[in-house]
């Protein structure tokens, strides 16, 4: 196991400002505040994560990603906090999932925010953003009541996978949402809750009410937590994955609520969640706060199921983050760039049509600046990913008994619960595994291959399930031990380096440590540390003395898991 890399990003020639932020300072009247995520220098190396994690079980990867971030994004901001101090500023929040936090500032502030060298961009805080509302909701119909199962949980043949004994047991699922009734009969058996921590049922980042009560006040997040693991209790199976555990995570899911969304999949990664179920989306697409949220999810091992949007036909209708890239490459997909964990689902109705106000793509990335640019025209992304049922879809009615909706909404909480019921059969699948199981045991339909209507096609649980049991064994991360104890010391960055750098180091016990700086002749240049040192993760934020000039060092760890070098190339 060894440890977090900082890995730098510039900003030079992007500006440092989302354009949306620049023309809110241009429009603002004297005393309003501009909403903002002020993304910091530097952000976990996806390459040495997985050569850290080689060794590890899913949760203990989950856990230390979640160590190693939440780590480096204190450590990040610390300064810039304390500049804030003497600034107007209102409503900080600190997050881990993106390098950075919120917070509602002046112009100016943005202004010198943006000229720091610590501050890498500065992105809206409040795209138009929210619950992508179902199309229809109404009253379920007797015919509809008297079925035994939900034809949704039905046409995906989950039936089949609870003939095998796999149900989602075991399986986290966080669904982010207006909340969960954790009364309905057919949810309280399968609520996460009275945690040793004391949480109960999941948490509330509403901004009102209780926040360990995560009650939902809408419908939405009741009816898509019974689609995930609604029991049947009352009378019809709504769940694809019944045996599986809810975390409710209750959003503000109007316009202003976004760093909730944020906060909500940190909670959620943080407490254990390895699958989740997000049925909303942002206007303009290209976010790069969710994007870079949603690519630590993936570092993090956790399958993310994203409402595709109900705008219907045209490309570009889909909705951030479920414009992020996929997790894994469908051989039809050129591959680009970036990766995320995130799977965007279409909706189809009970005829396998595609639903009339199904979200279609092709996706680009819009925002010219490195990495955020990495899906163009001639490139562009196959969006939705996989399609299921989304319309007239019975499930778990806020209050007790039924209901049915339509829209995409409804179709996201069918995959997260296929993905539950694949982790059940074997719970060190990797999210790229989960997708690409799940994509390539889909029913094709619509053009041959992924398109930009169905994605792979609509799922089937049934063929995934035999997929997944022909890897338990062979694949899927199965070891349960950790790597060989080594010490280990992440890449410098930013590299080159002018007035500071950051790294860390891994120690896989306790003991006295020394790290140092040596120039290219082998001489000792500066001490970054001496001494006692925990077992675990340490990161490092290091200025430069004066008498370091240009040219190549190196920084090398002595520790008594062994020594570790990076190299490092000043350039002032």
């Amino acid at each position: 196991m060894v440890v977090l890399v900082l890995l730098a990003l510039t900003a030079q020639g992007m500006g440092g400002i989302h354009p949306a932020v620049a023309r809110d300072m241009s429009l603002v009247q004297p005393g309003e505040l501009i909403p903002v995520v002020v993304h910091m220098e530097g952000s976990l190396d996806p390459y040495w994560v997985e050569e850290v994690a080689a060794g590890m079980t899913r949760a203990e990867r989950q856990q230390f990603v979640v160590d190693a971030l939440q780590s480096a994004a204190a450590l990040s901001r610390s300064d810039v906090l304390t500049f804030l101090e003497h600034r107007t500023v209102r409503r900080i929040i600190p997050l881990w999932l993106v390098n950075g936090f919120y917070c509602e500032t002046d112009p100016e502030t943005i202004r010198l925010l943006a000229a720091r060298p610590d501050v890498f961009f500065i992105d809206h805080g409040a795209p138009e953003a929210g619950l992508v509302e179902p199309v229809e909701r109404r009253r379920a119909t007797t015919d509809e009541l008297d079925r035994g199962v939900a034809w949704g949980v039905d046409k995906i043949n989950a039936p089949a996978v609870w003939a095998l004994g796999y149900e989602g047991q075991g399986v986290i699922v966080g669904v982010i949402d207006t909340g969960v009734d954790y009364t309905h009969s057919d949810l309280g058996s399968n609520m996460w809750h009275d945690t040793p921590a004391g949480f109960h049922y999941g948490y509330n980042f509403y901004g009102s009410g209780d926040p360990l009560n995560p009650m939902d006040d809408n419908g939405h997040g009741t009816h898509c937590a019974g689609t995930v693991a609604g029991t049947g209790a009352a009378g019809t199976e709504t769940g694809v994955a019944p045996s599986a555990t809810i975390m409710a995570l209750r959003i503000y899911y109007y316009t202003g609520g976004f760093p909730t969304w944020i906060q909500g999949m940190e909670f959620a990664a943080e407490h254990g969640a390895s699958v989740l179920s997000m049925s909303l989306g942002t206007t303009p697409v290209g976010n790069a706060t969710l994007r870079t949220a949603e690519e630590n999810v993936l570092l993090a091992g956790i399958y993310h199921s994203v409402a595709a949007a109900n705008s219907g036909p045209g490309s570009g209708t889909i909705r951030a983050s479920g414009d992020c890239p996929p997790p894994w490459f469908h051989p039809d997909q050129a591959f680009q760039g970036g990766q995320t964990a995130v799977v965007t689902v279409g909706a189809t109705d009970s005829n396998d049509a595609i639903a009339s106000f199904s979200s279609r793509g092709p996706v680009t990335w819009w925002l010219s600046v490195a990495p955020w640019n990495d899906y163009g025209d001639t490139t562009p992304l196959i969006k939705p990913d996989i399609s299921g049922p989304g319309v007239d879809v019975l499930s778990a009615q806020l209050g007790g008994g039924y209901t049915t909706m339509s829209g995409t909404s409804m179709a996201t909480p069918h995959l997260a619960g296929v993905a539950a019921l694949l982790l059940s059969i074997n719970p060190e699948l990797t999210v790229a595994q989960l997708d690409s199981l799940i994509e390539t045991t889909s029913l094709d339909l619509g053009a041959a291959g992924k398109d930009n209507t169905f994605g792979a096609g609509r799922v089937d649980a049934y063929q995934a399930a035999l997929a997944a049991l022909e890897m338990v064994g062979t694949e899927g991360g199965t070891s349960t031990g950790l790597p060989d104890p080594s010490a280990a010391l992440s890449a410098v960055q930013p590299n080159p380096a002018v007035s500071s750098v950051a790294f860390s180091l891994y120690l896989p016990a306790n003991g006295n440590v020394s790290i140092s700086v040596f120039d290219v002749a082998g001489r000792a240049v500066a001490q970054v540390h001496s001494g006692q040192l925990s077992a675990g993760s340490h990161s490092f934020l290091w200025s430069l003395p004066e008498n370091i000039g240009n040219g190549i060092y190196f920084v090398r760890a002595i520790a008594p898991g062994g020594s570790a070098v990076s190299r490092m190339t000043v350039l002032r």
